[in-house]
């Protein structure tokens, strides 16, 4: 009995401390679970529901999708005549974005009516989108040419724009207001009803979109910090460009403490001869490069060649067939002409041939991500963000490099069907249709050769960019033009009021190649290589290795021959020395 009541004693100690480690656990834990579900909980996810004539989406909705894209990562398009009900189950953010007037499906009423987070109308169909927008009164359209925030006294020139024209009710708030210059009348282009809200404009651009983006704000109601990011790129550093500018410009920067991007096009093709030159043909260049990258500047991957066909490397396309408006999705030396779904007996046909052509683009554009990759780490040189030559690459294009680089640099191309649509955002983003790559906007310009006026226009585009709270402040700059006009630059880039120049090795950064893997980590560059690989990808860098290995011994001969000639001399002289001592003693 005593043994019977002994063991259920053991038992019931054995449960109490089994329930002490479990609540103390839990407490511990605590904290970090509910980080964790406040975490998922915050992570707005997005949903744009647009109206378009061909149910296709365009450079408009990759243009919102970059504003979108630098408060969501989670973020979808879908058309109105393909949205479910199930589409709206934990969106946080609702667009409707009608880029035409119509009449939108019957079922799409009842979708929204269960809806009850932000939800953000744009353009045509606001009286179609139920009792949330009861508040608006769409009457006809007006010409504009500024807009304004009603918070500021700030004002901003655009060119002359169509908006839907609209009353609305004493409770809503306007946020943007429009105005034709020489009227004087202001027309409301951005009202607010609790959660709620409305944006005139049936298209965006670079220009009147900064005060939509600023006002994203709101909507996400996110107060992000009043702090400006900006960089600085020397841009184009191929292996025939002259050392000597790169070196002093890089000097001025490091001087004044200022982090900077580097776009380096490993390889330089001779338009008449076809000759690539490495930058094993520019010892002098290579030396100033690997100085710049131990001092804090980062190498950016500016293509392989930056050129397509004949054109010459800096000045042609290499992502891009320019020529024929369209993706690269054959060899430069074959003509293709492209085929429409009508020529095919099938939409099973038509897809395998576009399937063959995405292929066929798929195989480029790895082949020379690659290559750029390798040609660069077999010099020492690591780079840890890509550009697209002349800013131009397909979507799908973009689709490829995400797996190959985290960072993107520049400006985007926005439209298959025209490469130059091509935009940027106004600040950090990383849109849907980057894959999760995050773009580094380039927003200011660069300093034309031609223009004399070119850094004081560059300023002025600051003056947009700083109306909003973190707007972004970049520019570039072609070391050949020289020292004086990017101590111009430079001047008037330092009295920027609150700017944090961007070190691409201080934030997450990964780029992965077949050979390498780069990743940023505490301001550090760490790298994985397969060395044998890389460096005897072509013969130009075990070629320059070993001369630099032949020039080392010579070196080494010539400075030991040349202590042991002034060995012998000093040893003869003394010796002559010592010979007339000893006569003169006799």
């Amino acid at each position: 009995m005593k043994s019977s009541m002994g063991k259920q004693t053991r038992i019931s100690k054995w449960w109490k401390k089994l329930f002490f480690l479990i609540c103390v656990t839990l407490f511990t834990l605590q904290p970090l679970i509910s980080t964790a579900v406040a975490k998922g909980e915050d992570e707005p996810k997005v949903l744009v529901i647009y109206t378009t004539k061909d149910g296709e989406i365009n450079e408009q909705h990759r243009y919102l999708d970059m504003l979108i894209g630098h408060f969501a990562s989670d973020i979808r398009f879908i058309s109105s005549d393909e949205v479910e009900q199930n589409d709206l189950i934990s969106v946080t953010h609702l667009f409707y974005y009608g880029q035409f007037s119509t009449k939108l499906p019957p079922k799409f009423l009842t979708i929204l009516d269960d809806y009850d987070g932000a939800f953000v109308a744009i353009g045509y169909n606001s009286d179609m989108l139920g009792d949330q927008f009861d508040f608006l009164m769409p009457k006809h359209e007006v010409l504009i040419d500024q807009i304004s925030l009603t918070s500021s006294n700030g004002s901003l020139d655009i060119s002359l724009s169509n908006v839907v024209h609209f009353d609305t009710d004493d409770e809503s708030e306007i946020l943007i207001n429009g105005r034709m210059k020489d009227e004087g009348v202001d027309y409301p282009v951005m009202v607010k009803a609790e959660r709620n809200y409305y944006y005139a404009f049936d298209s965006f651009d670079s220009t009147q979109a900064i005060l939509f983006a600023e006002m994203l704000h709101v909507v996400f109601e996110v107060d992000h910090e009043e702090k400006y990011s900006g960089y600085i790129r020397l841009e184009d550093v191929h292996p025939l460009v002259d050392p000597k500018p790169l070196r002093e410009i890089a000097e001025i920067l490091k001087e004044k403490n200022i982090p900077y991007m580097v776009a380096v096009i490993p390889i330089y093709t001779n338009q008449s001869t076809g000759r690539r030159m490495t930058f094993a043909d520019s010892p002098q260049l290579l030396k100033v490069l690997k100085q710049i990258q131990k001092d804090g500047g980062s190498i950016v991957l500016h293509g392989y060649t930056h050129q397509f066909r004949t054109s010459e490397t800096g000045e042609g396309f290499e992502f891009c067939d320019a020529e024929n408006n369209r993706p690269i999705y054959a060899p430069e030396d074959q003509k293709l002409t492209l085929k429409d779904e009508q020529d095919f007996s099938s939409k099973k046909e038509y897809k395998k041939y576009i399937s063959e052509l995405k292929a066929y683009e798929r195989e480029y554009t790895e082949t020379k991500i690659n290559k750029g990759i390798d040609e660069l780490v077999k010099y020492g040189l690591y780079p840890l963000a890509f550009e697209a030559p002349h800013y131009t690459m397909s979507q799908h294009g973009y689709q490829i490099l995400s797996e190959y680089f985290s960072t993107y640099v520049g400006q985007v191309q926005l439209s298959d069907k025209d490469w130059r649509i091509i935009d940027t955002s106004p600040y950090i983003t990383s849109p849907s249709f980057l894959h999760g790559m995050e773009l580094l906007p380039e927003t200011m310009g660069y300093v034309r050769p031609d223009d004399p006026e070119s850094v004081h226009k560059m300023m002025e585009n600051t003056d947009r960019m700083g109306l909003i709270r973190d707007g972004m402040f970049a520019a570039f700059y072609h070391p050949y033009l020289g020292v004086e006009r990017f101590q111009e630059l430079i001047a008037e880039l330092e009295e920027l009021p609150n700017v944090s120049w961007i070190d691409l090795r201080e934030r997450d950064i990964w780029v992965k190649g077949e050979n390498v893997s780069i990743q940023t980590e505490n301001g550090e560059i760490i790298t994985e290589v397969n060395y044998l690989k890389v460096i005897f990808s072509s013969l130009d860098a075990p070629l320059y290795y070993l001369g630099r290995f032949v020039g080392y011994i010579s070196f080494g001969i010539v400075f030991v021959g040349s202590v042991a000639v002034c060995m012998f001399i000093v040893f003869t002289i003394r010796l002559k020395r010592r010979n007339k001592q000893t006569e003169g003693g006799v």
